[in-house]
């Protein structure tokens, strides 16, 4: 490629001597250096600390000190940087960022191309990878951990405050499906089990026959008539929550000595597992809160009503009346069931927020 190509980059000569000047491993401040100097706008291959020279392909293979990225504007507008193990003076890299690579025996650093010093030392380049890997995800388990720590009595508390109502709503649910399934002998789920509510339309047209006489023919149409919020609460096969909740809240009791100088003192695996126990724990919490306030759903005045039109809707596959009024549930069939009164804790749609963080790949 000549220099003439769009791709060439003028790299200065003061770029293209070793620079010996970390006796060390530099740590995360030459990674946070490097990434403020490009988002300042400066190209990379300008940092001063930068040697855009091409490394050894023996000796000791590079520490990836950390990534760096191009700017938006940089991407967008394709404008790579060239990279001094493959392609020093022409644009070849960007789009996935770089790396921050020391070479010990050298003294030196230089940004180069994600994959770039593979071409070099495939067996090098991959050790640092994984290293560079790991350092990452310890550091994202540990930042992570240290977010948990100030909210695990939040999350006591409000676990507790959401298992007051699903305590209710384990019993009041079921009891509601039962009457309806059990006691009016009417397959409601099978109905509802898609979160729609269906009637049936009879059509009825005039076509021309095979013998050339016009024939009446009657269709049965399936229409949607309204959507059925909380519709999983009438699952035969519901779950119960709050037996769900009473573990998980054991499991945050059993969290309670966790504070941000003892998780200082851990050891990496034993961090790894402490990480994985919030989120399974988290992700349990939330599911059940995800539960909850869509049960709790079903009972807006609006949505029984939409439930108590369908019900007595003569194209509806199932017959009987149901009404919520005064704070209870009237279910009317062949049998009459009055005041089903509905549990204080599933009159209203508060449920305790739940401020879960989420643990970020960790770029260093």
């Amino acid at each position: 490629m000549s220099n003439s190509s769009a791709n060439y980059v003028q790299v200065p000569e003061t770029a293209k001597i070793n620079k010996p000047i970390f006796d060390t491993c530099p740590g995360d401040e030459v990674t946070t250096e490097v990434k403020a100097f490009i988002e300042s706008g400066h190209d990379p291959w300008l940092w001063h600390g930068h040697s855009h020279t091409p490394p050894p392909k023996t000796g000791t293979p590079p520490n990836y000190v950390g990534r760096f990225y191009l700017t938006k504007q940089q991407v967008e507008s394709k404008t790579w940087a060239p990279c001094p193990c493959c392609s020093p003076d022409h644009r070849k890299f960007g789009r996935d960022g770089g790396l921050i690579a020391y070479f010990q025996d050298e003294k030196v650093v230089r940004l180069i191309g994600p994959d770039c010093f593979g071409s070099l030392n495939r067996e090098g380049h991959e050790s640092a990878i994984a290293d560079l890997k790991r350092r990452e995800r310890e550091k994202s388990e540990l930042e992570y951990i240290l977010r948990c720590v100030g909210k695990i009595s939040q999350w006591r508390s409000a676990t507790d405050d959401m298992l007051k109502i699903a305590k209710q709503a384990d019993t009041f649910f079921p009891g509601i499906q039962n009457r309806i399934e059990v006691s009016l002998q009417i397959k409601l789920w099978r109905n509802i089990r898609d979160g729609m509510l269906h009637v049936t339309e009879t059509m009825k047209t005039v076509k021309v026959g095979t013998d050339g006489e016009p024939e009446e023919i009657t269709e049965h149409i399936d229409t949607v008539l309204f959507q059925l919020d909380g519709y999983k609460a009438l699952n035969p096969d519901r779950k119960a929550l709050a037996p769900i909740l009473e573990k998980l809240a054991s499991d945050l009791r059993n969290l309670a000595h966790v504070n941000d100088a003892w998780v200082q003192q851990m050891s990496a695996p034993d961090r790894t597992a402490l990480a994985r126990e919030l989120r399974r724990i988290l992700s349990s919490i939330q599911s059940v809160h995800d539960a909850l306030a869509h049960e709790m759903r079903f009972l807006n005045q609006i949505n029984v009503n939409r439930f108590r039109q369908w019900a007595a809707d003569e194209r509806s596959p199932v017959d009987f009346e149901f009404e919520r009024k005064e704070g209870t549930i009237s279910i009317r069939g062949y049998k009459e069931y009055n005041g089903l009164p509905i549990p204080e804790e599933l009159r209203t749609s508060y449920l305790p927020s739940i401020d879960v963080p989420v643990m970020e790949s960790r770029r260093l």
